[in-house]
């Protein structure tokens, strides 16, 4: 039974991001099943229309003491947590190893029955683990300690945990992120409008955008296709040369920033999807079929459309080992008769139904079962002046290796 549950979410901050709009969705889902929900955030700075619609559902916490500065979660998470009293939670979710470090620090205050820890980017269990700098070596030693508590998007993920924590795979937990289907049961894709679309922030690992640009003058050849980008970030000034370099910026159009709830209309009209996350399950659920944009990949190559991925494992490299180039996709997706190119809709609304949020939020709750191993030394002050010796000593753009969440 859920209904009974008092549930803890603890977010980094509330930006238009795949991790922070699922769980806006969970938390609605979860209340509306009884469950009392509470969000604490990290940051000051947030997305207007997503805390809007979280406040529908959830009590909101905001720790903001450094606002003036853009990386200010780091700073947030080492001072003492200081809303009201002790409140006692049957479930604490963290969306990475900051806000672990977090709920550790103010466990007197934060009180977890279990605790469950998404790691939802193969690079957060990668990021600085060469360097002996104090604050991030204590967060990988505390989720190291409780590793077999976290929730992974992919086989892949898990298996690399494991390896880093020298722990085995075995009981390791997969849980896709879920998704709203019934918000595109509506949409239509256009077979002949050639539309070719990205949703998502624009950082230097999501490389399948500047390989869609790299690649679309030998795309053109086969349609005439164009690319709209939806989204913001760090890499759009760099993808904007590239399109000028590549002779394509007639056909690359940035779009700038999507709201959410405008993600439907968007996807409805269009030819195909690339892209990762949870925006390419939203694809295919509009039925618009979908190139798996592999992150980091320093080569246009993908490991094909996403109705033929098997299981929940997609956009990492270490996902799957299959490798075709987007180019070959994208002339076999053109050459489709409209008998084939709806069939291939279907396969897509098919494979989305994977993801439906109505099942993953039930896996949640079973998965989110055991209770925080805490027996660990981790002082707060002496992070918070290796975070900033960190910055002084790397710069400040040191952060943004850690895919860009420094936001």
């Amino acid at each position: 039974m859920s209904g009974s549950r008092k549930i803890l979410f603890v977010l980094g901050g509330l930006a238009m991001g795949g991790v922070e709009t699922y769980v806006v969705r969970l938390s609605k889902v979860l209340a509306q099943t009884g469950c009392a929900v509470d969000v604490i955030l990290l940051s000051g700075k947030f997305d207007h229309r997503l805390m809007l619609e979280l406040r529908g559902h959830a009590r909101v916490l905001t720790v903001e003491h450094a606002g003036f500065l853009s990386a200010s979660s780091w700073i947030n998470a080492f001072i003492p947590f200081g809303h009201g009293t002790r409140e006692e939670y049957d479930i604490v979710h963290v969306v990475d190893m900051l806000t672990l470090g977090f709920v550790f620090l103010n466990r007197e205050v934060i009180q977890a029955k279990s605790l469950s820890i998404g790691i939802y980017h193969a690079k957060e269990l990668t990021w600085w683990r060469d360097k002996s700098t104090y604050f991030r070596r204590k967060l990988l030693g505390l989720y190291d300690q409780n590793v077999k508590l976290s929730l992974f998007p992919s086989d892949g993920v898990a298996e690399l945990a494991a390896d880093l924590a020298g722990v085995g795979a075995n009981g390791m937990h997969v849980l896709p992120l879920g998704v709203d289907l019934s918000k595109y049961e509506a949409c239509t894709p256009a077979r002949k409008s050639l539309k070719i679309v990205s949703v998502g922030r624009l950082v230097d690992f999501k490389t399948y955008n500047r390989h869609v640009i790299t690649q679309l003058s030998a795309i053109r050849k086969f349609g005439e296709c164009e690319y709209y980008v939806y989204g913001d970030g760090p890499e759009k000034a760099v993808l904007e040369q590239i399109a000028k370099d590549c002779g394509v910026a007639d056909y690359v159009h940035f779009m700038g920033k999507i709201e959410y709830e405008r993600l439907p209309e968007v996807l409805s009209g269009c030819f195909c999807f690339v892209g990762s996350g949870t925006s390419i399950i939203e694809a295919s659920a509009a039925g618009v079929p979908s190139i798996v944009g592999i992150e980091s990949i320093k080569t246009p190559h993908s490991c094909g459309f996403f109705s033929s991925v098997n299981g929940a494992s997609y956009n990492e490299q270490l996902a799957t080992d299959v490798r075709m180039p987007i180019t070959d996709l994208f002339e076999n997706l053109i050459k489709l008769s409209d008998g084939e190119y709806e069939e291939l809709s279907r396969e897509h609304r098919k494979k989305a139904l994977e993801f439906d949020l109505r099942n993953t939020s039930l896996e949640f709750l079973r998965m989110s079962n055991t209770p925080p191993k805490f027996d660990y030394s981790f002082n707060r002050w002496r992070a918070l002046a290796s975070f900033f010796w960190s910055i002084f000593r790397f710069g400040p753009q040191a952060l943004r290796s850690r895919f860009d969440h420094a936001d």
